[in-house]
């Protein structure tokens, strides 16, 4: 899975340190434009010495129908993962695991995360 960063100074120190590559970080947005088939990486409190960290789970894009007006949007099954503070109290999930992916998934795209941040 492809794993992105959401540009702030603590991620752009992560490629000074070589630890991410640039080509990996993308615009700061809102969460609904975040990348669909990846996993991306938002940052709170970066000057921290441990972050908070939330990792936005995007599975497929898919195309959904309202059926009271028949407005046709597309949509991503978002899983997120919480970790780090300065109150570290483990992990956390909230949303909906594509279906395509497993928590294995997961797991590798959290320990990629926890090295890449030295957590």
């Amino acid at each position: 899975m492809e794993l992105k960063w959401e540009k702030n100074s603590r991620v752009l120190s992560l490629v000074t340190q070589g630890k991410i590559k640039d080509k990996d970080i993308i615009p700061r947005t809102t969460t609904d434009k975040f990348p669909a088939g990846a996993a991306t990486v938002r940052l709170a409190k970066v000057n921290e010495k441990k972050p908070f960290v939330t990792v936005h789970i995007r599975g497929k894009s898919k195309q959904r129908t309202n059926s009271w007006n028949n407005f046709t949007y597309e949509c991503a099954e978002t899983c997120r993962i919480n970790l780090g503070g300065s109150h570290d109290n483990g992990m956390a999930s909230n949303g909906g695991l594509d279906e395509d992916l497993s928590w294995m998934d997961v797991h590798n795209v959290v320990e990629e995360v926890k090295e890449a941040m030295g957590l």
